[in-house]
C-alpha cells in the first residue's frame, strides 16, 4: 500500500500535512520566557556609553551639550526601566535579570559622570572669567 502525497511517503501514524508542509511536532515546549524591558534597557545603557563615548573620539567637541543631553536621557530612561527588568526577571526565574541590573549601573555611572563634567565645564567658565575681570 502506497502511503505517499505526491510522491513523498508519510510517516507511519501520522497524518500527512494538507498543504505539504511539516507539522509541529505536537509536545513541542513553550517558547523561552523573554524580558523585553532587559532588552530595552541595555539598549539605552549603551546608548548612554556611545553618547559619552564620543567625546574621546572628538566628535562629540562640535557641540557638547547635544552629547551630554543624549547621555542624561539614554541614562534616565535606562534606570527605571532596569528596575522594571529586575522586577520582571524575578518573575521569570531569572532571565534578563544581569542585563538590568548592568543596566541600572551603567545608568547611573553616565549621569554621574555627566553630572561631573557640567561642574568641570562651570568651574572652566568660572575660572576664565575670574582671570580675565570679567562678570
Amino acid at each position: 500500500m502506497d502511503n505517499s502525497v505526491d510522491g513523498i511517503p508519510a510517516e507511519v501514524g501520522k497524518p500527512a500535512s494538507v498543504s505539504g508542509q511539516a507539522q509541529a511536532p505536537e509536545d513541542s515546549s513553550p517558547p523561552a520566557p523573554r524580558n523585553r524591558a532587559a532588552t530595552v534597557s541595555g539598549f539605552f545603557a549603551l546608548g548612554a556609553v556611545g553618547a559619552i563615548g564620543n567625546f574621546a573620539t572628538g566628535i562629540a567637541l562640535m557641540n557638547p551639550a547635544v552629547f551630554i543631553a543624549l547621555a542624561v536621557l539614554c541614562a534616565l530612561i535606562a534606570i527605571p526601566v532596569g528596575h522594571v527588568a529586575r522586577f520582571r526577571g524575578k518573575r521569570l526565574g531569572g532571565v534578563g535579570r544581569g542585563v538590568a541590573l548592568a543596566s541600572i549601573l551603567t545608568g547611573w555611572l553616565v549621569l554621574f559622570l555627566c553630572l561631573l563634567g557640567v561642574l568641570v565645564l562651570v568651574g572652566l567658565v568660572a575660572g576664565f572669567a575670574a582671570l580675565t575681570g570679567t562678570t
